[in-house]
């Protein structure tokens, strides 16, 4: 690896690591006041076994845990930053549409999320090519 590429994956992974870091808390903050009740009334109907607090720790544990992962292994340079980056973006997406499609609340913060999660596996498979290389 040149000097040049590793200035680049360093740059990646801070990158990287602060937007997930970013992602990360939001989601965290969503999944207490998901859990909390915060949504206001009627949502809960929609919401697997019309529970607040199952979907606040499936928001936790689905986009939070992953994007903390990811903020982890970018603060520490390791190259499975790549990797996790992928499969963390991927899942963001996935909530974000299953948000939509099955639990049918819609807010403007959805597209920007899954934007987000775009952004995280776009750049994801931009380290994962530079290591074929």
């Amino acid at each position: 690896m040149s000097r040049l590429d590793w200035h680049s994956d360093t740059r990646r992974h801070a990158w990287l690591a602060s937007f997930t870091g970013l992602i990360a808390i939001l989601a965290y903050a969503g999944a207490v006041a998901v859990a909390t009740g915060v949504l206001g009334p009627g949502v809960e109907a929609r919401l697997p076994f019309e529970s607040p607090v199952f979907a606040g720790v499936a928001l936790a544990v689905v986009v939070g845990v992953p994007m903390t992962v990811v903020t982890t292994l970018g603060l520490r340079g390791d190259a499975r930053t790549s990797a996790a980056a992928v499969v963390a973006g991927a899942l963001l997406i996935a909530w974000i549409a299953v948000e939509v499609g099955f639990v049918r609340t819609y807010s403007w913060l959805q597209p920007v999320f899954a934007f987000a999660g775009v952004a995280v596996l776009h750049t994801g498979l931009q380290g994962l090519r530079g290591v074929r290389r």
